[in-house]
């Protein structure tokens, strides 16, 4: 059975959701003065910034990340945001193009998650909570998780019907329960996307496949009218994306490379430690490597090295631990950390091609170096 969560769950994930409500605040950029990566000066106070509203920042003064870093390498940390303040400043002066700035701030870390040029406010947490529960309600769903992250501010919902079953054709043991993941983010807004479950281990998956990911930006007659369509085309679907059973099948049939093995261990490990190689045997592929005399693959190889294990078998080892995971051991993983780590198994289904997937056999039986006779 697929354990879902309680009315009195659902009402406190609900209230939680709604305290971390992000807020937006429009300043002048000249007014912003950044200390370091972490930590920026506004109005007298210092105030944390995280990874990605530092990366915002550069994106808006026209600068990378990578030149950043290189810039910090050659003289230092000080340097490298007094160098950035000039510009923003510059940015900022009546001759800049950009005099003020919205400032995203989360209500639970008291840090600033993200900068922008965009003033409009987007859809609030409440606002979203009642459109994703008159969703749920109106497709008979019920709720696997809910869960509101305390960093971004992102609230992210998994729902399923019961009675959308759609079975994978050419695998007998592959029925799996169709849903959507509902989640809200104060930089990206409103986002639709089909949410499954694996009936044989009950084991969840947010996909992200472009054609049925839908990102509502306001609440406009238009936009939601549309927004109720693509629910209907979903339903209509079972709720699984119509590139979902090819997907899985390709999955099925593709050795993983040790590379996308890397990705999905690197999810799992800070939550299990010695214990991931339970579900991700990496380990026993990079001693089987280590005894050929290839040591410390670098990426390039280890795109290019298979695993004894298939992209599903990898995809199925993220789902399970991020869905029973915190059942079975002691673990440092929240729920918000779970559903994320469902979107993360999602995109390895959802990549163009798996590294392995248009492998192509070498023909010849043996290589020729008589290149410069033919010249």
């Amino acid at each position: 059975m697929i354990t879902t969560l309680s009315q009195p769950v659902i009402a406190q994930r609900k209230q939680e959701s709604l305290e971390a409500q992000s807020l937006r605040r429009v300043v002048p950029f000249s007014q912003i003065n950044l200390i370091d990566e972490k930590t920026i000066e506004y109005n007298g106070s210092r105030i944390g910034i995280t990874k990605d509203a530092f990366k915002s920042l550069l994106r808006l003064i026209g600068m990378s990340q990578q030149f950043a870093d290189k810039f910090e390498k050659l003289f230092n940390a000080d340097a490298k945001a007094t160098f950035i303040n000039r510009m923003k400043n510059a940015m900022s002066s009546n001759s800049g193009n950009l005099n003020n700035v919205t400032m995203v701030l989360n209500p639970i870390s008291k840090a600033v998650v993200h900068f922008t040029k965009d003033e409009t406010l987007k859809i609030s947490n409440e606002q979203f909570i009642g459109l994703a529960e008159n969703m749920i309600n109106d497709h008979s769903m019920d709720v696997t998780n809910w869960s509101t992250d305390p960093k971004t501010g992102i609230v992210t919902i998994n729902a399923f019907n019961p009675k959308a079953e759609v079975a994978i054709k050419g695998l007998s043991d592959e029925v799996f329960t169709g849903g959507v993941t509902f989640r809200n983010s104060p930089i990206q807004g409103f986002q639709v996307m089909p949410y499954v479950n694996r009936q044989w281990c009950t084991n969840g998956l947010t996909t992200q496949f472009a054609q049925e990911t839908y990102q509502l930006h306001s609440l406009s007659n238009d936009n939601v009218n549309e927004f109720f369509q693509h629910m209907q085309q979903l339903r209509a679907d079972n709720f699984v994306s119509s590139e979902f059973g090819n997907r899985v099948r390709a999955a099925a049939a593709t050795p993983a490379s040790i590379s996308e093995m890397q990705y999905a261990y690197n999810a799992i490990r800070s939550h299990a430690g010695e214990r991931t190689d339970n579900w991700i045997p990496l380990s026993e592929n990079l001693n089987a490597y280590n005894k050929a005399g290839f040591e410390n693959l670098n990426p390039a190889q280890a795109k290019g090295a298979k695993s004894n294990q298939s992209v599903w078998s990898v995809i199925n080892g993220l789902t399970h631990f991020a869905t029973h995971g915190r059942k079975i051991m002691e673990t440092n993983m929240e729920e918000h950390q779970a559903a994320q780590m469902m979107v993360q198994a999602g995109n390895i289904l959802g990549r163009t091609s798996f590294d392995h997937e248009n492998y192509m056999p070498n023909v010849f039986n043996e290589l020729r170096n008589d290149g410069a006779m033919m010249n």
